[in-house]
């Protein structure tokens, strides 16, 4: 019996040597940190610089505010300091909601439900434009009527979301493909319009309108 004890203090000594030993065992210092001294220099450089403001801050102005209202209300300054909280709380989620209202506001309208525009104003401002000799607002103007007509006869789904090569397809009009031209070139190629392209643009978007007709007529015979 005794040489069986010996034996097994000897073999438990033993395997306490072994699991003593790496891999069974592993210091904290060598675990792999290669930001730690970039971290710690972070915090170190942020406490530096705004360490001793907010703890000035923190002792000379909201301890020694609530010391004050504690000496005046006693517990109930927990309370009024609750309230506050709340009070900021509520603050600022009305003026989340009035931002996130705005931008709604400002948002694109749904292009499933376009605004109607007045064909006849349209047309009086251009009139108006080219008699000013504002060429290039009254291109743009009577390509707005035009379209806005196109879609009141049908021939097109909404003005806003079709595209020159849809119109012209719809349309089959070489008119329409000259007045589009010129108005792609000086609505968004910074072209200057000339008293012609007005004049073009008057005379030419009754004829879109009349062959777009003919066209729609043929298609369904």
């Amino acid at each position: 019996m005794g040489t069986s004890s010996g034996y097994s203090s000897a073999a438990r000594r033993q395997a306490a040597h072994i699991l003593s030993q790496p891999p069974f065992t592993s210091s904290p210092s060598r675990t792999p940190a290669p930001l730690r001294g970039v971290l710690h220099a972070i915090g170190r450089g942020f406490e530096d610089v705004f360490g001793p403001p907010l703890s000035w801050i923190w002792h000379h102005v909201l301890l020694s505010a609530f010391s004050g209202i504690h000496a005046t209300l006693g517990d109930w300054a927990w309370v009024l300091l609750a309230v506050v909280a709340i009070a900021i709380g509520v603050v600022a989620g009305v003026l989340l909601a009035r931002r996130r209202t705005r931008i709604a506001a400002g948002a694109p309208a749904d292009i499933g439900a376009p605004e109607v525009e007045d064909v006849a104003s349209l047309d009086a401002a251009a009139i108006a434009a080219e008699a000013k000799g504002h060429h290039d607002e009254a291109v743009r103007l009577r390509f707005r009527a035009g379209l806005a007509r196109l879609e009141a006869a049908g021939v097109i789904a909404s003005r806003l979301v079709a595209t020159d090569q849809q119109v012209h397809r719809a349309v089959r009009s070489q008119t329409f493909d000259r007045l589009a031209s010129a108005h792609e070139a000086i609505a968004y190629a910074g072209a200057r319009a000339t008293p012609s392209d007005s004049a073009s643009a008057r005379e030419g978007w009754p004829r879109v309108v009349d062959e777009a007709r003919s066209t729609r007529l043929r298609s369904e015979r």
